[in-house]
């Protein structure tokens, strides 16, 4: 029998193996503590025996001794005996134990089958293909294999399954994850928000496409939602028109396709107006003349309030059962020239339906002024055919107005309403939150904002607000945590009441009577600015351009630098302004004025020529804000302002120039004639006048 010796677990040195036949293997590191595990050697009984017993005569013969006699070889037969029996019965008395069952894996393959029952006969159609590398053939041939073989037939209907999986999710939250054939960037989660600026019909085209990608993926209900506000008759005509061709693009992609089954693919689509309240117009329906005709003659609200949010809210309580009964994707396609007047507590629940409901909003509308939150649209009353500014909700690009309102100096355009590039700030996260997208197109309600061009798309991106914010009081709280931004806020909102004049007259005519106190009125007019813009100063505490460096986002730092600039820019003219009319005044006499100095012309100069060191510091750090918004931020409004800030030196400089005054007029013959005598006494009383013809009734102007 054979006996296995028990393994012994052995620390593994640097030496060699005791058996002559050494492995092969790298030498040992003796900073390597790793463990040997000795293999047992099977070994049989009369082998143990000599290891542990040799032959005493055997060893005495060795040794040269005599041999012993016969009761020696009987004692050593006797002792051999003894220790057999001992050391049998020792090793079979202990049964051994049962080793722990082994994990045992089997790995079966399938065999292959190397040749096909029925060889498909095929040839190349073109003789090239047969230099093309092996992966593309074999490819070719795992195609050629797996439609030969048949799959195994379904327990149920995929119908069936289809049914009821629709009816377990239906009781489930709905959120709509986009899936489709076309994967592309619009597939993150946050929504564009801001296309470039098309007309009309072209963000209509743009929404006829994205309803197809969404068709291609599931039912879509489609809701138009129009303003009913006056402003946006025009645009509701072209939207009309447009229809037409939208719905016969639609219903061709919508036969073609082939990803869902026919079942599966639908369009329905409903038209609701809002104002003041919600209207729904036309029900979801697959009439498209009905949809064409509710657009149409949609009626006009005239309170001039846009609660659009209110009206995302009412459409998806009012028809969100087609999502969760019918599995319809939700569309929510709002066409508006304004901002809405509902942002807060309506916004963000509008936004959490959304969520809730899968539905994604898309926007046709204006763009925000730069830092304003209103602007101005022509209106020609019929009554009397004159045009008035009405005031028009179009902003501003972020959660509060971040632009001073100040009046630039010199010749130049001022820039009241520069576009932002920017949609306004609610309408936006609306887009956002809900992975739709907002077309800037180009709106009658536009057309006073400043046209500078096209700004740099990628640019602006940097520059895009912050959108976490779903109410001016969370917005508020967060400005607590950042004193450079409260500082911005809190100037751009005492500027929008201040309302700072514009700039002072730059072209004074005197005379040797009146030269002082013309003098006089212009410092107490551009005294005014001076204070107004010195309150505004007061909202950045000293020191507060230490935290430019410290401020993490760029369209703060560029806020920052050019309202601080900006205000510094204009003190710095003010005072040399009022510093020079001071000294004119002061220093010419009556002969000047009538000899070489009765016309003051200011020019800008790159010294203050007049206040001196009170406000070339001042000069000076506006001058590197300006210049730093013109360096880190090209191509947007905030580099164009700055721009013009810095067209012109912050110094100023009077050419005193001398008009010859006009000589006086000659004497009146007719007023050195005698008077006529008064008659005493008429004989009739002097017709009164005709009464004045009462003032036209002022044009009733519409709410926009």
């Amino acid at each position: 029998m054979s006996v296995m010796a028990p393994p012994a677990v052995l620390p593994l040195l640097p030496t060699r193996f005791a058996s002559s036949a050494e492995p092969k293997s790298e030498p040992w590191s003796s900073a390597e503590p790793l463990l040997f595990v000795q293999p047992a050697l099977p070994l049989s009984v009369d082998e143990v025996i000599l290891l542990e017993v040799a032959d005493e005569d055997v060893v005495n013969a060795a040794e040269g001794r005599p041999r012993m006699a016969f009761g020696g070889l009987l004692i050593s037969l006797l002792v051999h005996l003894w220790v057999v029996t001992n050391l049998s019965s020792w090793l079979m008395a202990v049964p051994l134990e049962p080793a722990a069952p082994v994990l045992e894996s089997k790995f079966e393959e399938p065999p292959i089958k190397t040749e096909i029952d029925e060889a498909i006969p095929f040839e190349l159609a073109n003789p090239d293909d047969r230099e093309l590398e092996v992966r593309e053939v074999l490819n070719a041939m795992s195609l050629g294999i797996a439609k030969v073989i048949e799959p195994p037939k379904a327990a149920a209907s995929p119908r069936q399954l289809l049914d009821e999986a629709r009816v377990e999710m239906a009781k489930l939250p709905a959120y709509d994850i986009p899936e489709g054939m076309q994967f592309d960037d619009r597939l993150v989660v946050k929504g564009q928000t801001g296309e470039q600026l098309v007309q009309i019909e072209s963000a209509l085209d743009r929404v006829t496409w994205e309803i197809a990608q969404n068709l291609r993926e599931s039912k879509v209900l489609v809701v138009w939602m129009i303003d009913g506000s006056g402003s946006l008759i025009k645009q509701r005509e072209a939207v009309a028109k447009r229809l037409d061709r939208v719905y016969q693009e639609l219903g061709a992609l919508q036969d073609k396709t082939d990803t869902l089954p026919k079942e599966d693919r639908g369009l329905l689509s409903a038209v609701v107006t809002f104002g003041e309240k919600t209207q729904f117009v036309a029900k979801p329906t697959i009439d498209f003349p009905t949809i064409r005709d509710a657009i149409e003659k949609a009626p006009t609200d005239p309170t001039g309030k846009e609660n659009v949010f209110t009206a995302v809210k009412n459409v998806l309580a009012q028809w969100s059962r087609y999502r969760v009964e019918n599995n319809y994707r939700i569309m929510l396609i709002t066409i508006t020239d304004e901002a809405g007047d509902d942002f807060g507590q309506p916004h963000l629940e509008a936004i959490a339906l959304c969520r809730r409901y899968g539905a994604k909003a898309y926007v046709i509308g204006p763009t925000a002024p730069f830092g304003k939150r209103h602007g101005f649209m022509p209106y020609v009353a019929p009554e009397d055919g004159k045009t008035y500014q009405l005031p028009i909700d179009l902003g501003p690009e972020a959660p509060m107005a971040e632009n001073v309102s100040l009046p630039f100096w010199f010749d130049g355009p001022q820039f009241d309403y520069l576009s932002s590039g920017f949609a306004p700030y609610a309408l936006a996260r609306l887009v956002s939150e809900t992975g739709g997208i907002y077309f800037l197109t180009n709106m009658t309600t536009m057309s006073n904002l400043t046209p500078i061009g096209k700004f740099d798309d990628e640019q602006l991106k940097l520059f895009a607000p912050d959108y976490r914010f779903g109410e001016p009081e969370e917005f508020a709280r967060d400005l607590r945590k950042h004193p450079l931004r409260a500082a911005v806020i809190n100037a751009a909102m005492m500027s929008q009441k201040t309302q700072i004049k514009s700039a002072p007259d730059l072209s004074l005519r005197v005379t040797d009577r009146n030269f002082r106190q013309v003098s006089t009125d212009a410092q107490k007019a551009v005294a005014i600015s001076q204070y107004q813009v010195e309150s505004l100063l007061q909202a950045f505490p000293p020191g507060i351009e230490r935290e430019l460096e410290r401020e993490p986002s760029l369209r703060w730092r560029m806020a920052f630098c050019l309202n601080y600039g900006r205000l510094l820019a204009n003190r710095t003219r003010n005072m040399e302004y009022n510093y020079a009319l001071a000294s004119l005044k002061t220093t010419l006499a009556e002969s000047d004025i009538n000899t070489r100095s009765n016309h003051w012309v200011f020019h800008p100069s790159p010294d203050t020529n007049y206040s001196g060191a009170s406000s070339r510091k001042g000069s000076k750090l506006a001058t590197e804000l300006l210049t730093r918004v013109v360096t880190e931020a090209p191509g947007t409004p905030w580099a164009i302002m700055a721009e013009r800030e810095l067209r012109h030196p912050f110094g100023l400089r009077v050419e005193e120039r001398f008009i010859k005054p006009p000589p006086p007029p000659p004497p009146n013959k007719a007023n050195n004639a005698p008077a006529k005598p008064r008659p005493l006494f008429f004989d009739k009383p002097a017709p009164k006048p005709p009464p004045p013809a009462p003032p036209p009734k002022p044009p009733v102007l519409p709410k926009l």
